[in-house]
């Protein structure tokens, strides 16, 4: 046993020698637990945006909560000394006791009279009315679409679920963190008139109970929870419903092409009943669940009804928390299915009792659950404003709506349909929405099956020994941190790489040990011999990504960064190495131009800014942090130093400048920069972050190539999508592609997204069958050569 290994606790995993070099030598029979260290303080991250809400960054916040930034343990029930001292007596019922005494006392309303009584929902029957059918009839619907959705919250029911959680939980998952100074202000506006709404990152369907779990154990009123209608299932849905959910359905239109008007009504009336008497609420901002472990694209449908409701007088304000959850193992078990092309399976009552079954005989390690500062929506629809318009405030939209102040905004997939609204309060939703991802995904821990994966995947691909992958491990965690994220686990680096691999399983990471003629215990188990090699195949890489992919956030910016180098440059990194440096001359603006290119192209895969943030400013630090890291060189001349001192002064400037618009730029002189081609540890960080992209590029590329398929030539939008991926799995297949996880039917979606959304693409359904998408080039694109050089301005950032 290594030195210092029992003061951790954690014991080294039995390794099963096996004849034969290059076989599975290693399992790891004895799980290590590894767990965040309570007792330290850790980064406090989640502050409000000191930009859009300065005033809510400084409420609930105090030097107070900084002295209790450590972390909690909510599975760890501990009772006040009044209980404590009843000694054996309370032991054996602790978990009831303080189920018991939790505070539960809060008042949840039934607003179904609200509801059919409101304006909304009596102007759709009438709307509807028009099409011949008895007012009567509609009413009955209205009322029976009420009945359906309404959440009916139990407080026994409440109280036995969270004694069940506690005893369940505590079996499959080795701890549930919170940090304190964040619960610290939650709990205290929870204490103020305004409403909560919480607002997380979806990645299981145990965060439909988590939040409402954590919340109930701090003595806050649980919310009402918007959940998909694809849970609505036997047995499940009555025990949702009595927890607060209500569901929704996933398409709000039945007939494709023609709005239902009164389910939206009564969807929209019902939030804003509830939040006009105080009630919390939650949903989940990206829609459904990730299944690429990324944040996706924000969905501003349910989030336009609470602005709508704020706006139309009924709620005076309202206390926004984002929330981030990471879990180290997926409880949902994998998307490899539908990464693979493969349709979703639906949730049925045996699917639901199969996949608890599976969760119950499973450990899936820790889970950490950040809740960001409450902000006032007040305070960011005041603040907010579009390019070209005033701030939208409260007290100059009328109650009731005229049509001097509104235009009509359609939408298919979002709550904007049910409405009239106006164009910038549109706008403001979408950049509130994506505010609200960026503070989830910058708040979000990085775990510690993540890093192992990051590592893995971009660092380590053909695979790596134990005494390189600790220092990478190190190296890594120092990075997280030095970019203000936080990690999710504490513990000597080796028992943490040892405590991942055991979660991630075989099928993800093969431990070896290299065996020699002296087949010794004292040999196999030194570190110096373990080798561990990541799954880089189909489909099970998709999984592994999943990890990974957490991590891409630390480093999107410098990676934009990387490969806009190297496609200025025109450089192949792995041939490269030994040139002279004068070979390599980029221009800085060249490099921006490029970057901020590759930005446009990816914006459906990465939030790389928040709105309210200048992304050219953060490019440039980005840039910036290549140089100190020396892995680009500042061509020196006698302006050099004035000018550099020059273009920082004026960023700083344009940092603090209320409208940026209306500045100059100060006529900057572009920077020439070398790349270090001599320096072996440069060349090496400089792929690391080229890889970090490079298999989303990959994915476009391919997708963008596919578009010489519709020269002249519209297909159904569903037959080209699987001929995209048919041709990407080809690929990989004949060995052509380097990533196997650029077959990603979710990246392969989100590509097609952004060229229709580019106007490269256009999307219409066919005239002689409204069911039927087709897709197809603009005229402009519908030209080889033209198209040619779109897809030359993505080929140039592969590697």
């Amino acid at each position: 046993m290594r030195s210092g290994r029992a003061e951790t606790g954690v014991p080294l995993p039995d390794y099963k020698v096996v004849e034969g070099t290059g076989s599975l030598l290693g399992q790891f029979k004895v799980t290590p637990t590894i767990l965040p260290d309570v007792s330290c303080r850790r980064p406090f991250l989640g502050r409000c945006c000191a930009k859009c809400l300065p005033i809510s960054r400084q409420m609930y916040f105090d030097n107070d909560i900084t002295e209790i930034a450590g972390l909690q343990d909510v599975l760890k029930v501990e009772l006040d000394q009044s209980f404590r001292s009843r000694g054996i007596i309370m032991r054996p019922f602790c978990h009831i006791t303080h189920v018991i005494t939790c505070d539960n006392s809060h008042k949840y309303h039934d607003v179904t009279k609200a509801v059919l009584n409101s304006f909304r929902v009596n102007e759709a029957i009438e709307k509807t009315r028009d099409e011949d059918k008895p007012k009567r009839q509609l009413e009955k619907r209205a009322q029976s679409l009420v009945l359906t959705l309404k959440a009916k919250i139990s407080k026994t029911l409440v109280r036995l679920t969270a004694w069940v959680l506690l005893k369940i939980l505590g079996r499959i998952l080795s701890s549930i963190q919170v940090q304190e100074g964040q619960m610290a202000m939650v709990k205290q506006a929870s204490q103020s008139d305004s409403p909560l709404l919480f607002l997380p990152i979806h990645r299981s369907h145990l965060d439909y109970i988590l939040i409402a779990f954590i919340l109930f154990n701090h003595n806050i009123k649980i919310p009402y929870v918007a959940a998909g209608d694809n849970l609505n299932i036997p047995f499940f849905s009555s025990l949702m419903k009595g927890l607060g959910g209500f569901f929704i359905r996933r398409r709000l239109d039945q007939t494709p092409g023609k709005k239902d008007l009164i389910y939206r009504a009564v969807l929209h009336s019902y939030m804003a009943a509830l939040l006009e008497r105080g009630a919390y609420m939650e949903f989940f901002i990206e829609g459904g669940r990730s299944r690429t472990g990324k944040a996706l694209k924000p969905k501003g449908g349910l989030l336009s009804v609470v602005v709508d409701t704020y706006v139309d007088g009924h709620c005076p304000d309202l206390q926004i928390v984002p929330i981030s959850i990471s879990y180290e193992k997926i409880l949902d078990g994998n998307f490899k299915r539908e990464q693979m092309g493969e349709l979703k399976i639906p949730e049925t009552f045996f699917g639901a009792i199969k996949a608890i079954w599976r969760v119950l005989t499973s450990s899936y390690g820790s889970v950490r659950v950040d809740f960001a500062q409450p902000f006032s929506l007040q305070e960011y629809m005041e603040s907010a404003s579009t390019s070209g318009s005033t701030p939208i405030r409260r007290n100059s939209i009328p109650n009731k709506p005229t049509k001097d102040h509104l235009k009509r905004v359609g939408s298919g997939s979002s709550l904007y349909g049910t409405d009239i609204v106006l164009e910038d309060q549109r706008q403001m939703v979408n950049q509130l929405a994506n505010h609200i991802i960026h503070t989830c995904v910058q708040t979000q821990p990085m775990m510690s099956t993540s890093l192992l994966a990051f590592l893995l995947l971009n660092k380590h691909r053909q695979g790596v020994s134990m005494v390189e992958l600790v220092a990478s491990f190190d190296w890594l965690k120092q990075e997280v941190l030095n970019h203000n994220h936080d990690i999710g686990f504490v513990g000597e680096t080796q028992d943490v790489i040892e405590y991942a691999a055991t979660l991630l399983r075989d099928e993800l990471v093969s431990v070896e040990i290299k065996q020699k003629a002296s087949n010794t215990p004292e040999y196999n188990n030194n570190v110096d011999n373990i080798f561990l090699t990541p799954t880089t195949t189909l489909p099970n890489v998709f999984e592994l990504a999943y990890y990974s992919n957490t991590v891409i956030t630390v480093f999107q910016l410098e990676s934009v960064i990387a490969c806009s180098i190297c496609a200025v440059a025109d450089l192949d990194l792995f041939t490269c190495q030994g040139q002279s440096s004068e070979e390599c001359t980029i221009s800085r603006n060249e490099v921006l131009e490029k970057a901020s290119l590759l930005c446009d192209y990816l914006q459906y895969d990465f939030t790389f800014v928040s709105p309210c943030q200048d992304l050219q400013l953060e490019l440039s630090d980005a840039l910036e942090k290549l140089v100190n890291g020396s892995i680009i060189e500042v061509v020196e001349n006698e302006m050099t130093g004035d000018r550099r001192d020059q273009e920082y002064a004026q960023r700083l400037a344009k940092s603090f400048a209320q409208n940026d618009s209306d500045e100059e730029d100060g006529g900057e002189i572009d920077q020439q920069y070398t790349i270090n081609l001599t320096d072996g540890e440069c060349i090496e960080k400089f792929k690391f972050l080229q890889n970090v992209l490079s298999p989303f590029i990959e994915t476009y590329w391919l997708v963008a190539f596919s578009l010489t398929k519709l020269l002249h030539s519209d297909k159904p939008e569903t037959e080209f999508i699987k001929e995209v991926h048919q041709y990407a799995f080809d690929r990989v297949e004949k060995g052509m592609a380097y990533f196997a996880e650029s077959v990603s039917m979710d990246c392969i979606k989100n590509a097609m997204k952004v060229y229709q959304h580019l106007k490269i693409t256009e999307v219409y359904f066919n005239g002689n069958r409204n069911d039927t998408k087709m897709i197809g080039l603009q005229d402009r694109y519908n030209d080889r050569e033209t198209l040619q050089m779109f897809i030359h301005s993505i080929e140039c950032f592969r590697m």
